[in-house]
């Protein structure tokens, strides 16, 4: 039997709350699924691989609408991030699906995609989120 703990994975502010709560909603789900991960058969994996593919692609859609209604700079390269996350997910979803090597989607989880997201908060989603909020506040 394989042992695996995760600590709870909290998330960055970016001050604004439409943005925060997607990224709160992401979070949950994510500490749910690795909480539930060592536990869950094959067919439970695949349904969890899937809910938290569902709401990274609504996150995404989401917070792509609030950048592109005012304009924000560097949209085209955020988007390209958010579709190489994507990629990645659907990546270790196939890998799942193939291999059933719990600590390889352990790892990416734990790792590759924490790693991911709280660079990606830091580095794309507070600035998009200061310009939103100065434009929202100039209307």
């Amino acid at each position: 039997m394989l042992m695996l703990s995760s600590k709870p994975k909290h998330c960055t502010s970016t001050q604004l709350e439409v943005i925060d709560d997607l990224h709160r909603e992401e979070i949950e789900i994510l500490n749910d699924f690795m909480r539930a991960l060592p536990n869950s058969d094959d067919d439970q994996i695949v349904e969890w691989l899937q809910r938290l593919e569902g709401q990274v692609l609504n996150h995404f859609n989401e917070e792509e609408a609030c950048m592109k209604r005012v304009m924000c700079p560097n949209f085209k390269k955020h988007v390209e991030a958010h579709s190489e996350t994507l990629k990645a997910i659907k990546e270790a979803k196939k890998n799942w699906e193939e291999e059933r090597d719990l600590l390889q989607l352990w790892n990416f989880l734990e790792y590759d995609y924490m790693a991911w997201f709280e660079h990606h908060v830091r580095d794309f989603d507070i600035p998009a989120a200061e310009f939103i909020r100065r434009y929202e506040e100039a209307e």
